[in-house]
């Protein structure tokens, strides 16, 4: 079990991975938020990386794995265990980085960590897709995503052992995002991470652009989540005890060449942006 950054750089020549992560994320993500860009870099990469090209909505698989269609006979996972605290009754917060190295393209499914201590993933351990998200938790598209696609997924996919959803805090937009990501990781140590990410979400939807919230907005998320120790909740948002695992979990995500958010390691493939539901089904479906 990997909770950390792998020490195994990508080589300098692998030019044309990082090329085709960064165009994905940059004209994909944040720097755009375009959906005509987003389904240009997906391009890109589906033909880049053995994938198929379609219009938005349809990646071009065939057969069962079409948009909206899980396979017949795809097997979904079985242990919904909740995730394990310490023996203090904490949970690590400081989990980050993917499950094991990852120096090629067709290394992506290593981004998958199946850590039975993550407090940060939601969905089986077992299932047979983890969706990797790179996330900063002040960036408007990463908000859009959280709100309106991942419910979509968290029902079809998720809720029935299909879809594993892993969290990587990937804080670009400055000092907002990194002290999101501590109050997230705050609430994730006490075993209220999802809970917390849903009221913060509401919330930050309401707003127009980056919400910019303080320390005040996130303890009143906190007490929305029902996180249990409001005090050590405020302490540990405001403290340096997360601050190595935020850092290095963006080197993680940059590493790749993922240069905006959101960005998600799909199983073996990657989807850049704030896509529409279609994009995921379809990518989901044709690996199932």
């Amino acid at each position: 079990m990997t909770n950390s950054t792998p020490k195994t750089k990508i080589p300098l020549l692998m030019w044309a991975f990082t090329i085709v992560f960064a165009l994905a994320s940059a004209v994909g993500g944040y720097i755009i938020g375009e959906r005509d860009g987003q389904q240009n870099a997906l391009n890109q990469i589906q033909a880049q990386m053995g994938g198929t090209k379609g219009t938005e909505g349809d990646s071009g698989a065939e057969g069962a794995g079409s948009a909206g269609e899980i396979p017949s006979d795809a097997k979904p996972g079985t242990d919904f265990s909740p995730a394990k605290a310490g023996a203090d009754g904490f949970f690590d917060a400081t989990i980050h980085g993917p499950g094991s190295p990852i120096t090629a393209a067709d290394e992506l499914g290593n981004s998958a960590r199946r850590d039975p201590k993550d407090p940060m993933a939601v969905g089986a351990l077992d299932a047979p897709i983890v969706i990797a998200e790179f996330s900063d938790w002040d960036c408007p598209f990463c908000i859009r995503h959280a709100t309106t696609v991942e419910p979509e997924l968290m029902k079809e996919y998720v809720d029935a052992g299909y879809v594993r959803i892993e969290w990587n805090d990937m804080a670009v937009q400055g000092p907002a995002s990194v002290a999101a990501a501590k109050a997230g990781r705050a609430a994730a140590e006490q075993g209220k991470f999802a809970e917390y990410k849903d009221a913060y979400m509401a919330a930050a939807a309401q707003k127009s652009g980056h919400p910019g919230f303080g320390l005040e907005d996130f303890i009143s998320f906190a007490k929305k989540a029902e996180v249990p120790d409001i005090d050590k909740f405020t302490a540990d948002a405001q403290s340096d005890k997360y601050d190595e695992a935020i850092d290095e979990a963006r080197n993680y995500a940059q590493s790749l060449g993922v240069t905006g958010t959101p960005g998600f390691i799909v199983g073996k493939k990657f989807l850049g942006g704030a896509m529409p539901i279609e994009n995921f089904r379809s990518t989901i479906n044709e690996q199932l």
